[in-house]
């Protein structure tokens, strides 16, 4: 590991054994200097209902973020997001507005834009609602290096749907941190895929604190080659009656590797609030190395916790079923793995987008 390289990076919230390898992850990888990043990443609606600007055209509303304590994947990535950025946006909302058209936010890479430091912000005013999907995308095979931070704030009674794809090339770096914050009745769905990159390392941080404010978690990552990916997420239940739910579904395969850190904490005062998580890992190669971590931590008596995590090879007799109606085993696998998975990202509201995510889960899992 050298000198420059990110170490430790994307710890576990409470510390395990250090011999279990799961604290946290070390990447091979200097920290670039920040050059400027010239590609459009805006698509989709852009109108009636919200404010949407560049990150660095108004600093005032990022006042409300003062207060948010979040050291994301790493603290030197977080501060060279808020201090050197190259893109991002602000999404404000309009109070009692529901906006049915997804903001679509593309920043794509290519040789002249090599490197993506993005700081996102989104505000949902009172009883709004919004779908933004942001991804991250490459054509060329290249070494592109991404460091993200996205901080939302949900007010009272409003619905955040945030989607995020990352399909970057197998050289790459992708670092994505995510905070939010929810006052009474507000909502946060996530929907995420992890598709790309040799080191994949994404960190999300929910923070319940108003009463009856809840988050909903899916995520679906395919490990492939040599790729590594660490994942953790993180539901801090404050507020009375609050609710969370984290499912996560994925396949590896080769020598790829996976750790997944999925932590419920019930804080003191949560009473009556209700979490569950499960992960499950489809394992396609016995070189692959996976490790998964569900974590449930409690201060309050009464609440409800739940959580799961498991790992096993495909189901033989479905196998054997399908390659005898002609499929080869390669195709019977993709359709036993796409049926897994396929209810969560079924739940993106944007058809083209859903194909190409299928298409490039297809070549993965058939080795094209």
């Amino acid at each position: 590991m050298s000198e420059n390289a990110l170490s430790k990076i994307n710890n576990i919230p409470v510390r395990t054994w250090r011999w279990l390898g799961v604290n946290n992850v070390s990447v091979n990888h200097k920290l670039p200097e920040v050059k400027p990043y010239n590609l459009d990443a805006l698509r989709g609606n852009t109108g009636d209902g919200l404010n949407l600007i560049s990150i660095d055209k108004n600093k005032n509303s990022l006042r409300i973020f003062d207060t948010f304590d979040y050291e994301g994947v790493g603290e030197k990535l977080s501060e060279q997001v808020k201090s050197k950025y190259n893109t991002g946006f602000l999404v404000e909302t309009e109070a009692y507005k529901k906006i049915l058209e997804p903001v679509i936010i593309n920043y794509d890479f290519d040789k002249d834009n090599d490197i993506v430091v993005d700081d996102n912000v989104i505000i949902a005013e009172e009883d709004s609602e919004i779908t933004i999907i942001v991804r991250y995308s490459s054509k060329e095979e290249l070494n592109f290096f991404h460091n993200g931070l996205t901080r939302i704030y949900c007010k009272k009674g409003s619905t955040v749907n945030l989607i995020k794809i990352q399909t970057l090339s197998d050289e790459s770096t992708h670092l994505d941190a995510n905070v939010a914050k929810l006052e009474d009745g507000a909502t946060i769905n996530y929907v995420l895929v992890e598709l790309g990159s040799k080191d994949s390392i994404t960190n999300f941080r929910t923070d319940l604190e108003g009463f009856r404010s809840s988050t909903n978690m899916h995520s679906v990552y395919i490990g492939d080659k040599e790729r590594n990916i660490d994942i953790n997420y993180l539901v801090n239940h404050y507020g009375k009656e609050t609710k969370s739910s984290i499912e996560s579904k994925g396949a590896l395969m080769d020598k790829s590797n996976k750790i997944f850190k999925g932590t419920l904490d019930f804080k003191k005062g949560a009473s009556k609030a209700k979490g569950q998580e499960e992960e499950y890992a489809v394992l396609l190669s016995p070189k692959v190395r996976n490790r998964s971590v569900p974590v449930l931590l409690c201060t309050e008596d009464d609440v409800e916790g739940q959580h799961a995590a498991s790992a096993g090879k495909i189901d033989e007799n479905k196998l054997f079923y399908l390659m005898t109606r002609g499929f080869s085993e390669k195709e019977a696998k993709k359709l036993i793995i796409e049926a897994a998975i396929s209810p969560i990202i079924d739940r993106i509201p944007e058809d083209d987008t859903k194909v190409e995510i299928y298409e490039n889960i297809r070549r993965k899992l058939i080795n094209e």
